[in-house]
Order: C-alpha cells, then sequence, then structure tokens
C-alpha cells in the first residue's frame, strides 16, 4: 500500500498518489500535468447526439432555440454538440424533456462519439454486418444505427443479460429496427462468428480513468494490479474480435481509460499477433493530430477537449487474409414466415388505418405465435450462429376475428413508424401529453377520427397508442414507461 498522500481535486474528489506517479512514467509529460491535474478536478461538460431517425439538424436547432440552449458542435461527430444550460428556459433534466422521451436525442458524452466515427464510413453499404460486442446501455448502439439510417444489421451483445432490458429500451426510445440483442461472453465471438463481422466495435470494460470527471471517486483507489488484470481480459477480447472480422474488415478497439496497459499495449499485442494493419487516426477531425500517438491511435487527454478522457485505435484485417473456420448453424429461432393471406391483411390495416408501410425495403415480417415482428432481412447471417435474445421490433399482435384478423399495434411500432403515420392521428397539447405520460386516459375534440387505435403525436413526434371510442381515448402506454416529472412546453 502507497504510504503518499493522494492530491486533493477541486471537485472534493482525490488523484491517487499512485496513479499520478505511474501516469507520469508511462503518458502524462509534465507539461501537461497541471492542466490534467486541473481538468481532472472539472464537471463535466454536457453533450447530446440528436438522433437522425427522428430528426435534422435544421429542426434541433429549433428545438435547442426554444429551450434557450447554446450548442456547441462536438468537432468529431457532425451529430454531436455539447449543451449550455446557463441561458435555458425550463428547469428540467434533459432527461425528462419530451424530445429525449420521443428518442429525438440520445444523452452521450462526447468523447464517447468517438469510436462509431472512427469505424463507420460515410458510404456504408446497405448489406453490412456490424458488431457492438459491449454494447449497453446503447449510446454506441445507437449511434451507430442512426449513422447507418436503420440499414444493414447491427448485432449488439451485453455481457451482463440485467443490462439487455435497458439496451432494448433505448432502441425502442429511438426507432431503431436493424439491431439484434445477445448475452454472450466476446471472448467466444471469434469462435461462433469466424471472419463473419464487416465492422467490429469493441469498446472494451476498462478501470475507466477517464470518467474522473464524472465520478471523482474513480481515481481515488486506483491499484495497478486491477489494470494488469483488464490487460489480459482486454486482448482475450480484442483477439476474438479480430477472428471475428471479414478480410477488408474494421475493427475499433476503444477504452474510457487512459494507462497503456489498456491501450497501447492491448492495441500493440493485436498487431503483433496478427495481420492487423492499423489505420491512422490522426486526421480523423480537425485537432485529432492533438490526441495522435506514435502509433497512431488517440489518446484523449480530458485537457485536450475539455471532455472525458478516451482511447481510439482502429485497424483492418487485410483482403489477403485466410478465414481458416466457418460458423457453425447451432440455433432454430422461434418465428416462422407469415402466409400469404395474413400478411397481405396485415399490411393492409396499417396502410388503410395509418397510412403506414411497416416493411420497408431490407426488411422481413415474421410471426411468433399470435406476435408479428420486424426484422432485418439480414438476420438468417447471424441468428443461426448466436443465440439471440432480442432481435427486431415487436409490431402488433394479431387475433383471429369473424372479419379475418383483430390487430392490436405496439408500443414499438408507434415509436418507429409513428411520425410517418398520416392517417388516425391525434396531436396533443402539453397539458393532454403530460396527462398521458402520466397514464391518463385523454378526450379529444377529433371529429374525423375513428373509433379504433390511435397515434398520438406531441409536435409532430409521437408518443405512444391510445384506443379512441367517440373522443375517449385510452391510454396504452405501457406501465413501466408512465412517469411524473414530464412536463411538456406549451
Amino acid at each position: 500500500m502507497s504510504l503518499n498522500k493522494n492530491i486533493p481535486l477541486k471537485s472534493g474528489g482525490e488523484l491517487s498518489a499512485d496513479y499520478l506517479a505511474h501516469a507520469r512514467a508511462t503518458f502524462l509529460s509534465e507539461a501537461d500535468e497541471a492542466a490534467f491535474i486541473h481538468s481532472c478536478g472539472q464537471p463535466l461538460r454536457k453533450s447530446i447526439r440528436l438522433n437522425r431517425l427522428k430528426t435534422s439538424q435544421n429542426e434541433f436547432s429549433a428545438i435547442a432555440s426554444k429551450y434557450g440552449w447554446i450548442l456547441t458542435p462536438v468537432p468529431w461527430c457532425e451529430d454531436g454538440f455539447w449543451i449550455d444550460l446557463s441561458q435555458a428556459n425550463h428547469s428540467l433534466s434533459l432527461g425528462n424533456l419530451p424530445e429525449h422521451i420521443q428518442g429525438l436525442f440520445y444523452i452521450q458524452e462526447a468523447s464517447s462519439m468517438l469510436p462509431p466515427v472512427a469505424l463507420l464510413p460515410d458510404d456504408i453499404a446497405d448489406s453490412v454486418l456490424v458488431g457492438d460486442i459491449a454494447a449497453a446501455p446503447g449510446s454506441k448502439t445507437t449511434q451507430m444505427a442512426s449513422m447507418m439510417e436503420n440499414r444493414g444489421i447491427i448485432w449488439a451483445n451485453e455481457l451482463s443479460a440485467s443490462r439487455l432490458k435497458g439496451l432494448h429500451s433505448n432502441l425502442v426510445r429511438c426507432g431503431i429496427l436493424n439491431t439484434c440483442l445477445s448475452h454472450q461472453d466476446g471472448r467466444v465471438i471469434g469462435d461462433l462468428m469466424p471472419g463473419q463481422f464487416d465492422y467490429l466495435l469493441l469498446d472494451a470494460p476498462c478501470g475507466g480513468e477517464g470518467t474522473v470527471r464524472k465520478d471523482f471517486d474513480a481515481l481515488k483507489s486506483w491499484d495497478i494490479e486491477r489494470v494488469r488484470q483488464l490487460a489480459v481480459l482486454q486482448k482475450e477480447l480484442i483477439a476474438s474480435a479480430y477472428r471475428a472480422l471479414k478480410p477488408g474488415g474494421r475493427l475499433v478497439y476503444s477504452t474510457c481509460t487512459l494507462s497503456p496497459e489498456e491501450n497501447q499495449q492491448v492495441a500493440n499485442y493485436l498487431v503483433s499477433e496478427t495481420n492487423a494493419q492499423v489505420i491512422e487516426l490522426g486526421s480523423l477531425f480537425p485537432g485529432a493530430q492533438q490526441a495522435r500517438t506514435e502509433e497512431g491511435y488517440l489518446l484523449v487527454l480530458p485537457q485536450l477537449f475539455d471532455s472525458e478522457g478516451f482511447f481510439i485505435s482502429c485497424f483492418e484485417k487485410p483482403e489477403s487474409a485466410v478465414i481458416e473456420s466457418q460458423p457453425v448453424a447451432k440455433f432454430n429461432g422461434p418465428f416462422e414466415p407469415i402466409s400469404k393471406t395474413e400478411k397481405k391483411r396485415l399490411l393492409d390495416y396499417f396502410s388503410s388505418h395509418f397510412g403506414v408501410n411497416i416493411e420497408p425495403e431490407g426488411y422481413q415480417l415474421l410471426q411468433r405465435e399470435k406476435d408479428v415482428w420486424i426484422f432485418p432481412a439480414m438476420i438468417e447471417s447471424l441468428d443461426r450462429y448466436i443465440k439471440v435474445n432480442r432481435s427486431g421490433m415487436k409490431l402488433a399482435t394479431v387475433y383471429p376475428s369473424r372479419s379475418g384478423i383483430k390487430v392490436r399495434a405496439s408500443h414499438e411500432f408507434c415509436c418507429c413508424f409513428g411520425d410517418k403515420a398520416s392517417k388516425q392521428v391525434v396531436t396533443l397539447n402539453s397539458e393532454q401529453a403530460s396527462d398521458f405520460y402520466r397514464g391518463q386516459n385523454i378526450v379529444v375534440d377529433c371529429q374525423s377520427l375513428k373509433d379504433g387505435e390511435t397515434i398520438l403525436k406531441f409536435a409532430n413526434k409521437s408518443l405512444g397508442m391510445g384506443l379512441n371510442k367517440k373522443g375517449r381515448i385510452k391510454n396504452l402506454l405501457p406501465r413501466d414507461l408512465v412517469r411524473d416529472g414530464i412536463c411538456f412546453p406549451p
């Protein structure tokens, strides 16, 4: 145990003296030390990322103006902004604003937006298979889905089964259709899916040294042995990820920590043990050169961009690489095709009732008992080889009736397709929208509204489903989403 005194931070936290000595010896220059310590004691700037599946830059600018937000663009992410609330004309937390609940933006630390930007090109193909090996709570998964505009397929994996529900909830809120969730140890992915992924993100479990600005005690009890233990796991994970990559595919390895044992040394291990080729990141964005390591990786220290600390490295597998084995089909999913007759009735219902096409190009409808789900058409390239826990989105439950079928659309349908609906839509005022999220039924005066299922919107963005009967709308919001404290502006 060290007898040295910890360094107090302005935030009230402490910086381990052992950690500072380690930093000086490995990555922190004498010239940068004072700025580093000062930055570690400063609160983290708030940052958000708009979701292009739900909104646009112009539309989001109008929202920011309405609330009195001051937005500063994040230089490495065209959809990311630091947000200054000092002039805001409301006192609500960002998470309680309707635009957050409606999925228009995601609260995400600016540095964590870097790995998807390093991984995915601007001209990504429609048929790509993308993997996120440690995905929860979903910031980078939702960012990639937004960048991909719901094309291709994303396999989002999370070792902690308990975190899958929260990950799925974020996908629903953001209107994401192209993602499948699984609960696997990332160290087996290379054996389950050798040579299959076009792009893989490994944002690895780490020591979290870069998070000190939001967890002021993150570096209070730093331990080098813990760092070394994590590095062993990280090397196993990066080797597995690389095996799962296609020839010509790209892998990003990133962490929110700063010690080279978990960063450069893990990345260099991959290069020394395989034919991985480093993709230079020094020109990834204006100013990236400040964070460039000698290998071409990025080590973002907290003081460089007034952000969280982060490490990002990027690799490509040569086109000439040989894949020595093929994945083995082990699983049969519980879903089956819908009969042509039932499918036509279902498509006709959503088209005639809501004005929505629920089977866009690149997707397919499948059925499990009475429930109908939408999946990326590429699902069979994945779910035969990996046990998928959640995939696609549930659109409806279908019951037999005298007229053929009776349909009950899901909340997921509303989140993913509701904004496109042109029929059977009611726009609520701020008081009604607040009541809706408190679980109350709604009374409306809308002569053109038919009895039956209804999409409820606020500011032209969907909130959820209701069941109309002569202007009295039964609230169909899932009970776990009912909450107080949400204020819809007039």
